[in-house]
């Protein structure tokens, strides 16, 4: 497929005009794009250089509009890494890693609404309960806590400060669920990971308080992901022999376990439409959430990929982010989720690390 590029909404408004009736006098037009009608995609930018932004992608896949950001907010520059993207009501929350802030825009128009930066030290994950929304913050040393603000006013209300690293972090079942354990990188190449345990976190919204902590097996197995689905918290688990997923009841803490046997190194996971969907370095897999057996062959093998970093599943799409060099512009491939077949390439910004329904 074909995709029709938007460069920057200042450089279209310039090619784009009427001529008015009158003899000299024309009326300059801007196209006019609702973000929420689309697909938005995280840039994660360098890590020591300003270049994280967001792009667009309409839902047809016939549109994409790279640096959304800066080009709606009057060529701002929204800083380096971002970490991910979250939406509340009409906005969308920029929750940036290294400048230690959230810049809040208006989800439609993509223009800044405020900027948080009350008792932020490396925040990394955002999740919404009621008025209030939970961020973590992860230098992968010291700082290892939760912040909870207020969605009206975005005031800072407290910190859950915990005893090990705080990544990922849901709503499910009404109740705020964070991974607390994971990986950290040694801080020399070749940055080989270690695992820091296998717990996670149940914190309730109604008190802010720490409700309840599960430990998962300790199978040798790091926390690679977490997401929410139907009330329920998915825990994606992995070593060099085989990948678990644990299905978490946030209410008592139990949960039932899929082992996915001789499917070693699975680093993402997420669900739509009842079925799993999960992805190795190379290959996408995909089963029902109801199986127990793990699939023997994969939905799709990725060719080609140097850094698969950004993936999710919308509207039974796959999307999927080739960040290469992690210094140029990535690529992005989308597949049918029901039979593999690719659908469209399009390149977007520096380390596409995350694509989200608007």
């Amino acid at each position: 497929m074909k995709i029709r590029k938007i460069l920057s909404l200042a450089f279209a408004s310039a090619l784009l005009f009427n001529v008015a009736c009158s003899d000299d006098e024309f009326v300059m037009e801007t196209p006019q794009v609702d973000y929420a009608n689309g697909i938005i995609i995280s840039n994660e930018g360098g890590f020591s250089t300003p270049t994280s932004d967001v792009s667009y992608v309409s839902n047809d896949l016939g549109i994409l509009q790279n640096g959304i950001y800066a080009a709606n907010n009057n060529n701002e520059i929204l800083g380096s890494v971002l970490q991910t993207v979250g939406f509340k009501g009409d906005y969308a929350y920029l929750v940036m890693n290294s400048p230690n802030k959230i810049e809040i825009v208006n989800k439609h128009t993509f223009r800044k609404q405020a900027t948080v930066t009350s008792n932020l030290d490396n925040p990394r994950y955002i999740a919404y309960s009621g008025n209030q929304y939970f961020v973590t913050n992860n230098n992968f040393s010291t700082v290892k806590k939760l912040n909870v603000y207020n969605t009206n006013d975005n005031s800072f209300v407290k910190s859950i400060n915990f005893d090990r690293y705080a990544e990922k972090v849901v709503e499910a079942g009404g109740n705020i669920v964070v991974q607390t354990d994971g990986i950290y990188y040694d801080s020399a190449p070749p940055y080989a990971g270690h695992p820091t345990g296998n717990t996670i976190t149940i914190v309730s919204p109604l008190t802010n308080t720490v409700s309840k902590t599960v430990d998962l097996p300790n199978t040798g197995a790091i926390i690679k992901d977490l997401v929410s689905y139907n009330g329920s918290a998915y825990v994606l688990t992995s070593n060099d022999t085989s990948s678990y997923i644990y299905k978490i009841n946030p209410a008592t803490g139990a949960y039932d376990t899929v082992t996915l046997t001789s499917i070693p190194q699975v680093q993402k996971l997420r669900i739509d439409s009842d079925k799993f969907y999960f992805v190795d370095n190379t290959k996408v897999y995909s089963m029902n959430i109801s199986s127990t057996t793990a699939p023997t062959s994969a939905l799709v093998t990725l060719t080609g990929v140097t850094n698969l970093y950004g993936f999710n599943v919308i509207d039974r799409r796959l999307f999927v982010a080739d960040a290469k060099t992690f210094t140029s512009d990535s690529k992005v491939s989308v597949y049918n989720a029901n039979n593999g077949s690719l659908l469209s390439t399009f390149n977007t910004g520096i380390a596409t690390n995350g694509f989200y329904k608007n």
